[in-house]
């Protein structure tokens, strides 16, 4: 069977006086036709003219004519045979590409099912979850039109979440026609990033922390906002009570601490008449022992009353130039020169920054003993900004750089630099000294990347100075 199929096929790919008949019946069926059309006529009429030149004999005519007409109907049934073939061995081909390529098609559409219905179903756990949040998530464009929410909206502000969609987010938050002045989507769309803002309700009952985030095209490009409100009010209630709760235990400590050192200071007199009298020395030597207890609890009360602040107030941004000089204002700072250079810088901290800074100052004047001069200077690193408070005084030995931070340091002036590093690791800022003995005190303070920033446009960065 299949030699018989290699000897058709080679048959199909033969050359009869220069032409392959495969190649005759790929052509294009007018083409065939008018070879077919050429072929006849030339066969009729070389045909005829031969059969003349052979024989006159009517008989002879007739049976020419009838082989040539046989021959004729030969050729053309061969042709006819060879066409069809060939037709249809090309419509099997066809219909088994047809075949192959239905398969596949049916496989990917089952694909694209499995695919659509895992997808309608994700889209539905989506839109449950998307539903499911309590705060109020919404979808707007830049100007402020809102084009997809979830449910939340009806808790929240009481409109049906199908009444939201295409108006304006200021209309329903605020109530107003146009953006309030600290509206955080004017402001996203300057700054490129996250902005909130927090505001009471239209009526009054509470508050709410509106956060906008961008939504960016590849270039960088503002095309919509992720628009997010959350009732804040139960919070809010709580962050009061807490501040009234702080106010008050920093009254009751404050009076405390003031009965505390009414009480040792009237001691302390007592204490002082009857060593006036006494002139035994073992009496003597107990008074004296009892003098000393009385200085710790001094110390231990002025330590108290300076930490009983800290935390108390919330932190905020300061101008580090003006906190220093409101620093040295109140000590006898005029005999050391003071070189700043922080170019506009502020810095995140508690509202106590203001102690750190008269710490460190008051340090040169207790214990630098030949300084004559102090900077303040930074070096902005990509992830940190570092600070430099240093001194030409005689420095600090080594020995002694770990301890200087303990509150029990005997050299600590009061709270001392204890407090001062308690009072910048609020908002993430390291305290350290590094400087070389002999040659002077050198502080050393790491401000996180979100913890500082340099106010005014006009405040032109040195860093390294």
């Amino acid at each position: 069977m299949g030699s018989e199929r290699e000897g058709k096929k080679s048959f199909l790919t033969k050359k009869f006086f220069g032409i392959q008949p495969g190649r005759l019946l790929e052509l294009d069926p007018l083409k065939i036709c008018i070879i077919y059309l050429a072929f006849g006529v030339l066969w009729i009429i070389f045909s005829d003219r031969l059969s003349l030149s052979l024989s006159t004999s009517q008989e002879n005519l007739i049976l020419i004519s009838s082989i040539k007409g046989v021959l004729f109907v030969i050729v053309t049934m061969v042709l006819l045979f060879l066409l069809i073939r060939y037709f249809a061995r090309h419509l099997r081909e066809k219909n088994q590409e047809l075949g192959t390529a239905y398969g596949q098609l049916a496989t990917r559409e089952d694909e694209l099912r499995s695919q659509c219905d895992a997808l309608a179903q994700s889209k539905a756990e989506w839109e449950t979850t998307f539903n499911a949040i309590s705060d109020w998530i919404c979808l707007i464009s830049p100007d402020g039109q809102i084009i997809r929410t979830n449910k939340a909206v009806e808790s929240l502000l009481g409109i049906p979440h199908e009444q939201v969609t295409g108006r304006n987010c200021f209309e329903l938050v605020h109530g107003t026609a146009c953006p309030i002045d600290r509206c955080p989507r004017l402001r996203m769309l300057v700054s490129g990033k996250r902005e909130s803002v927090e505001i009471q309700r239209q009526d009054g009952k509470g508050w709410l922390l509106i956060t906008v985030d961008p939504v960016t095209n590849s270039t960088g490009e503002v095309v919509s906002a992720v628009h997010l409100v959350r009732d804040i009010t139960e919070h809010a209630r709580e962050q009061k009570a807490l501040e009234l709760a702080k106010k008050k235990l920093n009254l009751l400590n404050y009076v405390t601490f003031n009965d505390i050192r009414n009480m040792v200071f009237t001691l302390w007199g007592y204490q002082q008449f009857i060593k006036e009298r006494v002139t035994e020395s073992a009496v003597s030597s107990v008074i004296g022992k009892q003098e000393v207890i009385l200085q710790k609890i001094s110390k231990s009360l002025k330590f108290a009353q300076a930490y009983q602040d800290l935390g108390l107030k919330p932190s905020k941004w300061q101008d580090l130039g003006q906190v220093f000089l409101m620093a040295i204002s109140h000590l006898d700072f005029l005999k050391i020169r003071h070189t700043v250079r922080l170019d506009g810088l502020e810095i995140f901290a508690d509202p106590l920054l203001e102690q750190v800074m008269l710490i460190l100052a008051d340090n040169i004047l207790t214990h630098g003993k030949t300084a004559t001069q102090v900077t303040f200077r930074y070096v902005e690193g990509p992830d940190s900004l570092t600070l430099f408070f240093e001194d030409d005084g005689v420095g600090i030995p080594e020995s002694q750089k770990a301890d200087i931070f303990s509150p029990d340091f005997p050299k600590t002036k009061a709270v001392g630099l204890f407090l001062a590093r308690e009072i910048l690791e609020i908002t993430g800022i390291t305290l350290r000294e590094i400087g070389e003995p002999g040659k002077g005190a050198r502080f050393e303070m790491i401000v996180p990347k979100e913890a500082y920033r340099f106010a005014g446009p006009s405040s032109k960065k040195q860093s390294g100075r």
